[in-house]
């Protein structure tokens, strides 16, 4: 067991040598007591040159490449087991198997940490890799290859690249999953697909395997039985998983990944398909609008209205063979200066098969010779999750930063890494879509602006609101709603909470909210009578199951949100019994939202980025939107929620209006 600093020197030191039979012999030294498993490898192929030299490749690379131990999983495994085994009662029983696990997994992990019982160790390849399973890998990817009908268009750099390797990405256990894979879907090679068919078909069969955002998701899968069994995960393993399948049918299938948006929060990993020398991108997951649209959702000029606008500073691909260049490569780097995303070297960068990029060069002002000796290497920074996040590594050369294949309409910070900390050496710029780079930096001219949202707004925000449209208000003498009374139609909406007056007061006893035809999500309602007061009541409901659901129409939090979508009802609407006959004078309602609005008798602070982020003050909003005097012009800005709320956004102001980054 090594620890991960371990790990990183040995691609340092086996990075530093120049040739490949220099690899090798070091390779072999480290191997320690397995050197005798891997040299019978090498001695197994002397008279076989094409798979002497696969045996060569991955014993050569194999160094830095490593597993986390299964045996550790024992004390989680069981809520997998018990997973499974309510999933096969649920419908009967009437209650959500996911639901009940994941409290179960709150629970297990206030006295449990995966990242300290299984991540913190590593079992490196080198030491661990048996000679009967390098064989038997080796042999079987020469024989998919050889035999596939789709071998024409699989060169011999991408079968070494991504058909050859035994593992498609580190961490995971090494299995047999070639044998399994082939068991289970090799028929599908003999029915004359496309390429592209046969991703399509394969990804449909393995649909019951969902991708979600569900605390359950981040269960530590580290090999085939578990992920099987769990049938829920995020990206990560999703994309692992059907790397592994593919690849085991003769399909180079790799996983690309930007470790960082450049224009909103989070990261994001996919597929990509390497045929006839092409990159085609797909989401792994067969029920996902527009799965092969990823070629153009990520060519950083696409703007969907379903997959908004994506902004990639960069795109990685996993790979066996270690990058050549950069921090993870040199072997006289200071670790301590060196972001933990580049201390690994699995990767190839791989933007230019994406968008078109810009090599930029950066001046490194306001920093001394002295200090600036102390780095080997400068870094952009990407604003995300409220942090300046390390996107690339650039050589630096007398006073200048050079940085290369930079993705376009990306804002960047420029600056050096130290212990964790970011050290900047130069203002952020925007490297603009035709590639040319405007700095921000504060000037002292300033500005009025008015502030509407503190977060850019997703095109599912618009659509919850254009979802509310058209539904409309009735009332009745009596609990069946017969003989109903329309007196109102919810007209176009806001995505803060808007109240209505009724061009006349009504009286009645039973009130109800009619969702339009198939769009029934709502996140807040409320009933005004006199004064401004909030009518309440009973229930009522065209079925009684959609109690739970409708209650969050009346919890006063506008990120919670009814959804009765899946009770299949030919109309689907919340009614109340008030009791007796009450005045109904207003009606108000919020749809689903992400509360990143500015929000009414909420306090908000301004921030301007100058070397560090310094405020403009803090304020209540008044109304809907928020004011602040005497803003830097050419400022880097951000809007934060002071109450809370965990998306915040970076924006300049130009035309008037917020323009995010």
């Amino acid at each position: 067991m090594k620890t991960l600093l371990i790990t990183c020197i040995v691609i340092f030191l086996c990075s530093c040598s120049n040739t490949d039979s220099k690899r090798l012999s070091y390779a072999l030294n480290l191997a320690g007591e397995n050197r005798k498993e891997l040299e019978t490898v090498l001695a197994h192929y002397k008279d076989n040159p094409k798979k002497l030299d696969a045996a060569r490749f991955l014993i050569r690379y194999m160094p830095g490449h490593y597993s986390h131990d299964t045996a550790k999983l024992s004390k989680y495994r069981p809520l997998l087991l018990k997973l499974d085994a309510m999933r096969k009662v649920e419908k009967e029983q009437h209650f959500s198997a996911m639901d009940s696990i994941t409290k179960d997994w709150y629970a297990f992990l206030k006295t449990n940490n995966p990242q300290r019982d299984i991540y913190s160790t590593f079992d490196q390849d080198i030491e661990h890799v048996s000679s009967s399973y390098l064989i038997k890998n080796i042999d079987a990817a020469y024989k998919v290859w050889e035999e596939s009908i789709y071998r024409d268009s699989v060169s011999i750099d991408i079968f070494m690249q991504e058909l050859l390797p035994y593992r498609k990405a580190d961490r995971y256990a090494i299995e047999h999953w070639r044998d399994y894979f082939l068991t289970h879907y090799g028929e599908q090679l003999h029915k004359g697909y496309t390429v592209h068919q046969l991703v399509d078909t394969l990804m449909l069969k393995i649909d019951d395997q969902k991708v979600e955002g569900k605390d359950f998701s981040n269960y530590p899968y580290l090999n085939l039985s578990d992920y099987r069994m769990g049938k829920i995960s995020h990206c990560e393993a999703r994309c692992w998983y059907n790397s592994l399948l593919l690849s085991a049918l003769g399909i180079p299938c790799a996983i690309d990944y930007v470790p960082a948006w450049g224009n909103r929060n989070g990261a994001h990993e996919w597929n990509a398909l390497l045929s006839d020398g092409k990159t085609y991108p797909f989401e792994g997951i067969s029920s996902v609008k527009g799965k092969w649209k990823s070629g153009k959702v990520y060519n950083n000029v696409w703007v969907d209205e379903y997959w908004m606008k994506s902004r990639l500073p960069k795109v990685f691909r996993y790979s066996y063979e270690p990058i050549k260049s950069g921090p993870s490569a040199n072997r006289n780097s200071n670790r301590s200066n060196t972001p933990t995303i580049f201390l690994r070297s699995a990767y190839k960068d791989v933007s230019n098969e994406y968008f078109e990029t810009s090599d930029i060069a950066i001046p490194i002002l306001n920093i001394s010779k002295e200090v600036q000796q102390r780095y080997e290497y400068a870094y952009l920074f990407v604003f995300n999750h409220d942090q300046w996040k390390p996107i690339y590594w650039g050589e630096i050369k007398n006073k200048t930063a050079l940085f290369e294949k930079m993705g376009r309409d990306v804002v960047y910070l420029p600056g050096f890494y130290a212990g964790g900390q970011v050290i900047p050496f130069n203002d952020p710029f925007i490297l603009h879509h035709d590639g040319s780079i405007h700095y921000l930096g504060s000037q002292k001219s300033k500005s009025d602006v008015v502030l509407n949202r503190k977060y850019y707004e997703r095109p599912d925000v618009s659509f919850w609101r254009i979802w509310n449209e058209g539904a409309y208000i009735e009332v009745a003498d009596n609990p069946a709603f017969t003989a109903a009374r329309k007196i109102f139609e919810i007209p176009k909406c806001s995505s803060f909470h808007t109240v209505w007056q009724l061009p006349e007061v009504v009286e009645s006893r039973y009130i109800r909210y009619v969702f339009p035809e198939k769009k029934d999500v709502l996140a807040t309602l409320t009933f005004h009578t006199d004064g401004d007061s909030l009518l309440q009541g009973k229930f009522i409901l065209p079925n009684p199951k959609m109690e739970k659901e409708a209650l969050k129409a009346f919890d006063d939090n506008t990120l919670t949100y009814t959804n009765l979508s899946g009770y299949n009802e030919s109309e689907t609407w919340i009614g109340l019994d008030l009791g007796s006959k009450k005045r109904l004078t207003a009606v108000g309602l919020t749809p689903r939202n992400d509360e990143n609005n500015v929000i009414k008798g909420k306090t908000y602070e301004l921030f301007y980025w100058d070397n560090t982020w310094k405020s403009l003050g803090t304020k209540i909003a008044p109304s809907y939107r928020i004011e602040y005097e005497n803003v830097p012009d050419n400022a880097l800005l951000m809007l934060e929620n002071t109450a809370g709320g965990r998306e915040n956004r970076i924006f300049t102001w130009e035309n008037d209006s917020q323009k995010w980054w």
